[in-house]
Parts: structure tokens; C-alpha cells; sequence
């Protein structure tokens, strides 16, 4: 029961400091101002929502008593990574200088998790800072980083129940997550900008990490890799275009999934909530995946999944080349 009062508590501080939030962003004009082919949106909306929610949940956590151990470190890891996030929101910076930030966050929270073995070291480090990454690419469309940052955290506490640990702390991200979806669905009054997406991305990839080391089974390590499914296929579709194109790997374009799904003619809140759906789908799939008894479950959701991601991708191809949308796009080439 208290964690439950915990959890609504940091919900509703998150919607009540959001609207100040706004306004400070309006003032110092930390906006994402539309123009460049990538924007989706058609009016000038401030990007710094991340203040919000972070700072709720970082205060709620410490107020309960549930950061110790290495929970501290993955804190303290994801407050350099909101920083860099914030400033680049405020002025812009350079994409090494904050990836190299990430890396340091990632190295640091790393470093006090006692992984034991350099090779795990070495996978928690890239998984940190690939999460970290990913989240932040899919901050591109009204309501779609906070809804997968929703549905992810809620795997992850399901994940924790099974695994003996405190679901406090998934539940406490999805609160402030869920706070912050109220003013960034379609029609966005606000978005989260590098401080919020690239801080959620790193906490979820922290505490990801047990799922990796208390598995029950041989095939549990995919749990995890399910649950985060959609974003880390965002980011291997794009760098795997970038590399075919030979373009800057850092250098922001307009072929993300939630673009291709607009571009074909969806709304902002349509392509946003099939996309939630698809994540929450592979995040709960992930969950069967941390169970023997649900494996057989796991697999052939996972087949379905597959089949229905493969009908619906050329129901929506023969849907633009007939001319139901207002203009054919090539699906496949821009995937």
C-alpha cells in the first residue's frame, strides 16, 4: 500500500509542476521550433519536460528510501546524462560531446555495479548507453517516448516481482512517465527533450540489468532485449541506413519508423499509438520470456507477432499505392 501511495504521489506531482515547467521553457525559449524536414509538428512546442518527471522521480526516490547500493550509481549516472541533455536543450551542443558524457555516465553507474567479469562490464556499459540512445531517437512524435517509456517500466516491475526484487522503482518511472504523457499526447504541449528521453533511456537500461543476471533459465536473457524491442529496433534500422547511405551516423534524418508511418498518410496520434501498442506488445512478451512454464507461451506470441507485423506492413503498402493516402512512399527502400 505504500509503495501505491508513493507511486500516485510522484504521478501527481509530475502533472502539477509540468504547467510551470511550460512556462519556464516558454521564457527562456527552450523551444523545438518547426522547419526542419524531420519535425512533425507545425507549431513551436518547448522540449524540456524532462525537468519535470526527473526531478520528481529522483526526489521521490530518495524520500522513500529506495536508492542504495547501486541504485545510487545508476542515479547519480543518469543526473550527467539529464545535464548534458538540459544544456543541449537550452543551446545545443555537439553530438560526440554528449555521447561522450552518456559514456561516462555509463562507465560511472557500471563501475558500481560490481558486474564481476570485464566482458559483462563491457555489455552493461554498451547496453546503458545503447537504451540511452534509442530512447532519445523516438522523442520524435506526440505521445510516443512517453507511452513505450510507460509500457517498458511496467515490464520491468512485472520483471522484478518475478524476480524476488522491489518493483518500487519501475513503478516510480512509470508514474512520472504517465504524468508527463498527460501533456505530451497529441495535440504535445510540451516534449522531453534530450533531458528527459536520454535520463528515462539510461534508467531503463540501469535497471534492465538484473533481468540480464538473475535469469531462471537458458533463454531469459531475451527478456530484457523484448521489453525494449522497439526502440532497439529504431536504432539498428538507423544506423543500418545511415551506414548503407554513407551518411553521418549523428546527423538527424526523417526515416525513423514513426516517420515512415506519417508519412504514409497516419495521424500523429494514430502512427503514435500503433506504435505504443507494438512496444507494449514485445515488452510483455519479454515477460513471459523470464519463466520456463511461459516459454512455450513466449514463442508462439512472438510468431504471431511476426505475422501480424509483416500483414500489417503490406496491408499499409498496398493501402499507399492505391492511392488512399495522399502520396505513395516507398516503405521499403526508406526501411
Amino acid at each position: 500500500m505504500q509503495i501505491l501511495l508513493w507511486v500516485i504521489a510522484a504521478w501527481a506531482a509530475t502533472v502539477a509542476l509540468l504547467p510551470i515547467v511550460i512556462r519556464f521553457a516558454w521564457r527562456i525559449g527552450a523551444l523545438d521550433v518547426p522547419g526542419e524536414a524531420r519535425r512533425i509538428h507545425q507549431t513551436s512546442v518547448p522540449r524540456v519536460g524532462g525537468l519535470a518527471f526527473f526531478i520528481v522521480f529522483v526526489a521521490v526516490s530518495f524520500l522513500c528510501g529506495a536508492v542504495s547500493g547501486w541504485l545510487r550509481f545508476a542515479i547519480a549516472g543518469a543526473a550527467i546524462v539529464f545535464t548534458i541533455g538540459f544544456a543541449d536543450d537550452l543551446v545545443g551542443l555537439p553530438a560526440w560531446l554528449k555521447f561522450f558524457f552518456q559514456a561516462v555516465a555509463a562507465a560511472f553507474s557500471v563501475g558500481g555495479m560490481q558486474s564481476g567479469t570485464w566482458i559483462g562490464a563491457f555489455a552493461a556499459f554498451f547496453w546503458i548507453l545503447l537504451l540511452t540512445n534509442a530512447h532519445n531517437l523516438i522523442d520524435g512524435m506526440d505521445g510516443l517516448f512517453a507511452g513505450t517509456a510507460i509500457a517498458e517500466s511496467l515490464a520491468l516491475a512485472i520483471s522484478y516481482v518475478f524476480l524476488g526484487l522491489s518493483p518500487f522503482l519501475p513503478l516510480l518511472l512509470a508514474a512520472t512517465c504517465a504524468g508527463f504523457y498527460h501533456y505530451n499526447r497529441s495535440p504535445a504541449r510540451i516534449f522531453a527533450g534530450d533531458c528527459g528521453s536520454g535520463s528515462v533511456g539510461f534508467l531503463l537500461g540501469t535497471l534492465s540489468i538484473p533481468l540480464f543476471t538473475g535469469q531462471s533459465w537458458g533463454f531469459s536473457f531475451l527478456a530484457p532485449i523484448f521489453i525494449m524491442a522497439y526502440p532497439i529496433a529504431d536504432v539498428a534500422t538507423t544506423i543500418l541506413r545511415r551506414s548503407i547511405r554513407r551518411h553521418p551516423l549523428f546527423l538527424a534524418d526523417r526515416g525513423h519508423l514513426h516517420h515512415l508511418l506519417f508519412d504514409l498518410g497516419l495521424s500523429s496520434r494514430v502512427a503514435g499509438r500503433i506504435l505504443i501498442g507494438v512496444s507494449a506488445s514485445f515488452s510483455m512478451l519479454g515477460v513471459l520470456f523470464l519463466r520456463l512454464e511461459f516459454a512455450p507461451y513466449a514463442a508462439v506470441v512472438c510468431l504471431l507477432c511476426i505475422a501480424v507485423l509483416l500483414f500489417a506492413r503490406h496491408a499499409v503498402m498496398a493501402w499507399s499505392w492505391r492511392g488512399k493516402v495522399g502520396k505513395r512512399v516507398d516503405f521499403y527502400r526508406k526501411i
